[in-house]
């Protein structure tokens, strides 16, 4: 499924023209500084960075069969950011990502657009169990994660950087 919509949103794959919005989202201090380095990416290497997720996104929904979205206002058409799921072969596990841009946060879109990518995993893939990761001083992250139902599981390092770890088994959701 390339394309969801909720009430205010369009969940879609990713396409070649979305790389400006995307990289004007890596590179903003403020979006950013839960995500390493702590701060927006350089524009070049913003621009870069966003090419190169776009292609790595698609390629991960041609391969697994599911990915991340382009998350777009369904009035508008604007690209508000990404939201999606995401291998990370270091864990061995499926990630719920998601990031927008500051002009739309505190409106619940990142709940909304969340609830799609779970309703996806759990009803149109096999996937038994997500994880999400956030930084452990990203609180606001973390309130997304408890009303979407995941569990904090701890602490511990995925790289060189400290992230807080949440699960959500495919059971507790089917529950909910």
């Amino acid at each position: 499924m390339n394309r969801v919509e909720t009430e205010r949103l369009v969940l879609r794959r990713f396409t070649g023209r979305d790389w400006e919005a995307l990289a004007r989202l890596y590179a903003d201090d403020i979006v950013m500084r839960y995500m390493a380095p702590g701060r927006g990416l350089p524009r070049p290497e913003a621009e870069q960075r966003a090419k190169s997720n776009i292609h790595n996104f698609n390629d991960q929904w041609d391969r697994r069969g599911y990915g991340v979205w382009a998350v777009e206002d369904r009035a508008s058409g604007r690209l508000l950011g990404q939201c999606g799921l995401r291998w990370i072969p270091e864990a061995e596990q499926t990630e719920l990502l998601y990031l927008l841009t500051k002009t739309v946060w505190g409106r619940g879109l990142a709940t909304e657009a969340g609830r799609a990518a779970l309703d996806f995993a759990f009803g149109s893939t096999a996937l038994e169990r997500l994880i999400a990761l956030t930084a452990p001083e990203n609180k606001a992250s973390q309130r997304v994660l408890d009303k979407l139902g995941f569990s904090h599981s701890g602490e511990q390092m995925m790289g060189a950087q400290k992230v807080a770890w949440f699960a959500l088994a495919r059971a507790r959701w089917a529950a909910a």
